[in-house]
């Protein structure tokens, strides 16, 4: 049976493992001192606000990069057994950061989203036996690399507790997620009035809104979100008429593979999208509301997408992006216009996919 042991956290410990864990980025130009850099970012995007509004017009098109999995950790002074474990992810910030803050420019990007897994985990065991919960801190000086807005979502990894059982092997659990959560809402703007939200953005006369979840926790009854994010969800849904939404979560649907070209988000426990299914929960809302038209999600680190359809006829375009620890090359960029959505390839992707804002 696997032991799930109390762990305690001293100031001195804390402090220590700091000074240890400290990410020396300063030759890609990241400062940790990123306060100052975090009141010009701010200041900056006011500015910019203005200048849109006095423009009278919102775009044609609206340009989005998403990217996910991360996975951005510093293992030093962790155990040795985790550290071998995810020493596959123990140089991802200097990628991470010269990706921030030149693709965006590069591409002509108004926005990025990072669909989960930010970073590797949010706490962990120490070589010193102390426990240590210092990613969040450490990631967010990564934030303010970004000159456009850039919206995060929760994933798995992010809010995850892992420690050492004897000999030599690793644990996680979700124990301590109120704790992660909070870290995260002090620390990133993203999550400044909580760890879901929405925003809409004008392209043409389309008012596209977009929803980010927090879906990355495990739910022991196997639900998507739990009951709360559930209702503020369909408040958001009702709320948006007829106006196209966008939904931005970590975790995928586990449908199988609907096109049949081979490739699939679940190799197993995949669910069927029927009228049992549907009649309650996430997906009767997928069901129900025919403006979703499309849900981006990371997770399972690969390039997929699947059209998935929902009995009342309603057709929901599901893309997943691959793992950018993996290959700092798996990134697609989604274009919004004022009657479509285009959506890039990426990586295994063969062709790009078009989504029509009006059902035919």
């Amino acid at each position: 049976m696997t032991r799930i042991r109390h762990h305690t956290f001293t100031d001195a410990a804390i402090e220590r493992n700091k000074q240890k864990n400290e990410i020396d980025l300063s030759s890609k130009g990241v400062s940790l001192r990123y306060s100052i850099v975090k009141i010009l970012c701010l200041m900056s995007t006011a500015i910019l606000l203005q200048t849109n509004a006095l423009r009278g017009m919102p775009p044609d098109t609206l340009k989005v990069i998403q990217l996910s999995d991360t996975h951005i950790c510093n293992l030093t002074g962790y155990h040795p057994a985790f550290v071998r474990a995810r020493a596959h992810y123990g140089d991802g910030a200097r990628a991470l950061a010269v990706f921030l803050s030149t693709a965006p420019v590069r591409r002509d990007a108004d926005i990025v989203v990072i669909t989960g897994d930010l970073i590797d985990y949010f706490e962990a065991e120490t070589a010193a036996g102390d426990w240590l919960a210092t990613q969040v801190e450490q990631f967010a000086p990564l934030y303010f690399e970004c000159p456009v807005t850039l919206h995060l979502v929760l994933g798995n990894h992010d809010i995850a507790s892992y420690w050492i059982e004897e000999p030599d092997e690793k644990e996680s659990f979700q124990i301590n997620v109120n704790r992660a959560r909070a870290a995260w809402i002090r620390n990133i703007p993203s999550f400044r009035y909580g760890t879901y939200y929405s925003r809409d953005y004008a392209v043409g006369e389309t008012s596209y809104r977009f929803l980010f979840l927090d879906n990355g926790y495990s739910l022991k009854d196997g639900s998507v979100l739990d009951p709360h994010q559930l209702d503020w969800l369909a408040h958001e849904l009702e709320n948006a008429a007829e106006n196209p939404v966008v939904i931005f979560m970590h975790k995928y649907l586990r449908v199988p593979d609907l096109d049949g070209d081979g490739r699939y988000f679940a190799a197993s426990n995949t669910v069927t999208i029927d009228s049992i299914r549907c009649s309650t929960g996430f997906y009767r809302l997928l069901n129900e509301y025919q403006n979703i038209k499309l849900l981006l999600v990371g997770h399972g680190h690969k390039n997929i997408t699947e059209t998935i359809y929902f009995p009342s006829g309603n057709r929901v375009v599901q893309t997943e992006t691959a793992a950018f620890a993996a290959d700092p090359a798996n990134w697609r960029m989604i274009n919004f216009a004022k009657d479509a959505i285009q959506i890039s390839p990426c990586g295994a992707d063969r062709e790009k996919t078009v989504i029509k804002i009006r059902n035919e």
